[in-house]
């Protein structure tokens, strides 16, 4: 059909050609301000990020000497939530990944929750990454969604059984298994944190001291009593550690069996968890 000498086929055909370059002209606009954000970090800013993931939890002290690495991943942040923006979204998984981890250093939960999952939903193999696994752990266990993060640890230590932070791992799942009181996984856990030589974020003395705990909550007392005792010959033995040790030993509990019965009548005997706050805040 033709209106005024001009076909309405090559009219409509310039039409969609001319909204196909405008929106060609809209995503390479898109594009040049998610380049400028990331411009925003210098080389060496970008550099030592790419160094930066869950490992690093409860190892960098932000809040004490790491104020350069807090403003770097804030910085991070800033960027990254900007480009997401105006990319609606449409960015390499990883990107969320990295995200994660920052937030998570940050101690940002919600945010490194959101950003693992959708790292989670865009990522065919994150079953693969033992970082994410690690970050979305721990988010689950400050949530004290234990299931889920028994889950994630788990499948951590099994892609990568070497994983720098298998001893933190083991021992975040003793704490886990003995709130849980399924006390033979929690013992076999703590153990693998004892003997391995990797860095935790609780001393060997700390986890000595909930093994013993173990013991004595499953009423194994002559066991935990001497648990203890080897504990307090620890040279260079932390107060805290000292003064829990000692209290424990202190109990009526240690003295027999129907001192323990009569004991728990009146009131529990310290928990698990609250040993837990003990030695971990």
């Amino acid at each position: 059909m033709k209106l005024c000498g001009v076909s309405l086929d090559a009219a409509a055909a310039r039409s969609l050609g001319a909204a196909g370059d405008e929106e060609k002209k809209m995503a390479a606009g898109k594009a040049n301000e998610i380049e400028l954000d990331f411009l925003k970090l210098t080389a060496q800013e970008r550099e030592s990020l790419v160094e930066i993931d869950s490992s690093l939890f409860g190892f960098q002290r932000l809040h004490e000497d790491g104020a350069r690495t807090k403003a770097l991943l804030l910085k991070a942040v800033s960027c990254y939530d900007s480009a997401i923006l105006k990319s609606e979204g449409k960015v390499e998984p990883e990107m969320f990944c990295q995200l994660g981890h920052f937030n998570l250093l940050l101690e940002d939960y919600p945010k490194a929750l959101s950003a693992y999952q959708r790292y989670y939903s865009l990522q065919t193999d994150y079953w693969k990454n033992a970082a994410f696994l690690y970050g979305l752990g721990l988010v689950y266990f400050h949530y004290n969604t234990f299931h889920w993060a028994i889950q994630a640890f788990q499948d951590g230590l099994y892609i990568d059984p070497s994983f720098s932070r298998a001893t933190e791992i083991h021992m975040r799942l003793g704490l886990m298994f003995k709130g849980n009181t399924n006390y033979k996984s929690s013992l076999k856990h703590f153990q693998l944190a004892l003997i391995d030589s990797n860095p935790c974020t609780l001393s060997k003395a700390e986890i000595q001291f909930h093994i013993a705990h173990l013991y004595e909550i499953q009423k194994k007392f002559r066991t935990a009593k001497e648990a203890y005792e080897n504990l307090l010959q620890t040279e260079n033995l932390p107060a805290q550690v000292k003064a829990a040790t000692l209290q424990q030993l202190g109990k009526s509990s240690f003295l027999s069996p129907l001192s323990y019965v009569l004991r728990h009548r009146r009131r529990p005997l310290v928990t698990s968890n609250m040993s837990l706050v003990l030695l971990i805040t």
